[in-house]
């Protein structure tokens, strides 16, 4: 299962798929059966058991979504003639954060160096974090390609196939890029600490934490909020879902769908512009209901 999965997916998805691994060798009546007898019942069987735990439900579907992976991999390898029914858990939370504007320079303004760059950098991009940890200069054009207006950053992999993608860079993005550049030593990488060292996502990870906690920010404000808050941004500024997909690199528009979060003054603006339509056709429907109750 392992060996195939390093064919496919990346490093880091690997290693979340061997820490979900274990709650299930753990659960021996599950880990002994013969695959052909893994069954719903069985699965609920493990789902109980971790939840006598105190195990949250993300946790168990993280297991529960290893398992159904290596069911279908399974399935095709012609091992089991079936896929067992693998339902997750409800309950579990959905990180929505958005970084505003405001919140931004308030985090810039007491980051170090590095992340005072980087917080902006991923807002306007949208990389994952380890997309832009990886980032080379040879990936990196300041220049715009023929026919366009903007340079660009090109991510040559990523959690899935469609990660691989052209991002066209912000003015904002640009310039933090062209800083960079200016003061680059040696190392081929484009985010490096000291000496040249390539930062590390999860060092970056722990410094916003650091700064998130500070602030008193909630539970689901962490890195990968720049994400979301592309998407969203996109969003509102009026692109559609496909060319969201296709910026963000997600495999489908559905996961795409999962990191725009409307905030309340854009819908608010949204209900705006229906009711401006309605009162600029006159309707009907308005005088009506006003005779009816006058």
């Amino acid at each position: 299962f392992f060996t195939s999965l390093r064919n496919r997916v990346a490093i880091s998805t690997v290693a979340f798929y061997k820490t979900a691994w274990i709650p299930l060798e753990n659960f021996g009546q599950l880990y002994m059966a013969p695959l052909q007898r893994v069954d719903t019942a069985l699965i609920e069987q493990f789902v109980q058991y971790r939840a006598t735990q105190g195990v949250r439900p993300a946790t168990i579907n993280n297991s529960l979504r290893t398992l159904r992976r290596a069911m279908h991999l399974a399935y095709e390898w012609r091992q089991i003639t079936r896929i067992p029914k693998i339902r997750l858990l409800q309950g579990e939370r959905s990180r929505e954060f958005i970084i505003s504007e405001e919140l931004l320079a308030t985090l810039v303004s007491k980051a170090t160096p590095v992340i005072q760059q980087l917080l902006p950098f991923l807002v306007d991009t949208g990389l994952r974090i380890s997309e832009c940890c990886n980032l080379t200069w040879d990936t990196v054009s300041l220049e715009p390609k023929e026919g366009a207006e903007r340079g660009y950053v090109f991510v040559t992999k990523g959690k899935t196939k469609a990660a691989r993608r052209y991002v066209p860079l912000t003015m904002r993005a640009h310039s933090i890029l062209a800083e960079r550049s200016a003061k680059r030593g040696f190392s081929n990488y484009v985010w490096t600490l000291k000496h040249g060292r390539q930062l590390n996502r999860m060092y970056a990870s722990k410094l916003f934490h650091a700064l998130a906690k500070a602030e008193g920010l909630p539970w689901d404000a962490v890195v990968h909020s720049t994400r979301h808050t592309f998407c969203t941004r996109l969003s509102e500024s009026g692109a559609d879902a496909f060319t969201i997909k296709q910026l963000a690199g997600h495999a489908s528009i559905t996961v795409s769908s999962r990191y725009v979060h409307p905030t309340p003054a854009r819908l608010e603006a949204a209900i705006g512009m229906l009711e401006a339509v309605r009162v600029s056709t006159n309707s009907v429907a308005d005088g009506a209901y006003k005779n009816s109750n006058s």
